[in-house]
């Protein structure tokens, strides 16, 4: 138990921020505000805001059952430089899940919006190809004017061991954008993508953090497969 705990906090780096970070693993939830993370025998979730990206891990005996979930909400500021008047920012979001076909399965989900209810999302179910409905008009923007968005995102897994255990992972995260003017080209601007409340800008992580993520889960799926069947 305890270097599983040990991975799982090496593997989920994060600073404070205002936003809402929820995990539950087999039905104890921890609520937090910058970070929250929880580990348990056969799960463990973690949810960080100042990286954006959450993530689940299950894997169950045989004959028994596990579940996780992990969640992320709050406000960001979007400020595009390096032009002037309108344009449209095209969200860079992403999502994976997994599926056994023996009693397992993970899904997940992103979202973007802005107070008007123009943005977008990103989902994968069961083990499913990305799905995405961001396209390069998702959303308007002034140049040098900060954009208040709502950012999304949720993973969750479940376990039924009733055969050979399997790892299953879930997770979402990374934001990044594209931009384009009012006629559909291309833009070469830089952006600032910060919680509402802070003043410090946040790095634009793109897709390191998920992929982080699961490389952290599946190096701990494999040391309890080892753990459980020796001679692989």
């Amino acid at each position: 138990m305890r270097r599983l705990f040990l991975i799982l906090v090496a593997c989920v780096p994060g600073f404070a921020d205002t936003l809402s970070t929820s995990v539950t693993c087999n039905g104890v939830t921890y609520n937090g505000t910058a970070s929250a993370s929880c580990t348990d025998s056969d799960a463990s979730a973690s949810a960080s805001s100042g990286n954006q990206m959450v993530g689940v891990f299950v894997l169950t005996d045989p004959g028994g059952s596990s579940q996780a979930s992990a969640s992320l909400s709050g406000v960001y500021e979007l400020t595009v430089f390096g032009g002037s008047g309108d344009g449209f920012a095209a969200p860079e979001l992403s999502a994976s899940s997994g599926f056994d076909g023996a009693g397992a399965d993970s899904q997940a989900q992103e979202s973007l919006m802005n107070s008007s209810g123009a943005g977008c999302y990103a989902t994968s179910l069961e083990g499913g190809m990305l799905e995405t409905n961001c396209t390069s008009t998702s959303l308007p923007f002034v140049f040098g004017v900060p954009e208040t968005l709502t950012l999304s995102m949720n993973a969750s897994a479940f376990s039924l061991g009733f055969y050979e255990s399997y790892p299953i992972t879930g997770g979402a995260g990374g934001v990044g954008f594209a931009f384009y003017d009012v006629n559909g080209n291309p833009l070469p601007a830089t952006y600032t993508f910060v919680p509402a409340s802070s003043t410090a800008p946040t790095p634009e992580p793109g897709m390191f953090p998920l992929l982080a993520a699961m490389a952290c889960a599946a190096l701990i799926a494999r040391r309890r497969l080892r753990k459980s069947f020796p001679g692989r």
